[in-house]
């Protein structure tokens, strides 16, 4: 017989337990990587109460709960690449960029450029495209190839490249997306 344990949570003391979580942390990033964890235990582990009412209401709960941090996280990723983008920090830009999926960049991007001044836009968009124009040379060069970039010679960070890359490619094209 194999090893095995039964769990039993109840929807009040999970949300319980998830607020007290977010309330005792100051890291909201933190917090939603460990609550998207429990989501997918209660998923994985929980699979034989699938279709039951009170695990449609757990799983209600602790999904309410991760959309509530998510949301958090993205309002304090765009206001941290906000400041980035218009101190004009390829490092900062980079360390949002990172983590994050395309998708996920792109849409606190589009937030943060949202939350600015056409001029201030006009600027970062100027900056973004000559970093990245001049990245992309130096790389080129670098290689002694056409079209062929070596990111080691140049001392160009491939991180910093695909940053100001994506950056550069919504911030070009944002009107027509």
């Amino acid at each position: 017989m194999p090893d095995k344990i039964n769990l039993v949570v109840e929807a009040e003391a999970l949300e319980k337990f998830c607020r007290s979580l977010i309330a005792r942390s100051r890291d909201i990033a933190t917090v939603h990587d460990a609550l998207v964890t429990l989501e997918s235990f209660i998923v994985l582990f929980g699979r034989n109460a699938h279709g039951t009412r009170e695990y449609q209401v757990i799983e209600s709960r602790i999904k309410s709960i991760t959309d509530e941090t998510r949301t958090k996280l993205l309002q304090l990723r765009t206001q941290e690449l906000k400041q980035a983008l218009e101190q004009c920090s390829v490092e900062a830009v980079t360390a949002i960029h990172t983590p994050l999926s395309r998708d996920g960049f792109y849409t606190i991007l589009q937030s943060a450029v949202a939350q600015m001044t056409g001029n201030s836009v006009a600027t970062i968009t100027r900056w973004a495209s000559q970093w990245f124009s001049d990245a992309k040379q130096r790389a080129e060069t670098a290689s002694g190839y056409p079209d062929a970039l070596d990111f080691k010679k140049s001392g160009i960070r491939i991180e910093e490249y695909q940053a100001m890359l994506d950056t550069s490619r919504y911030l070009e094209n944002r009107d027509t997306l």
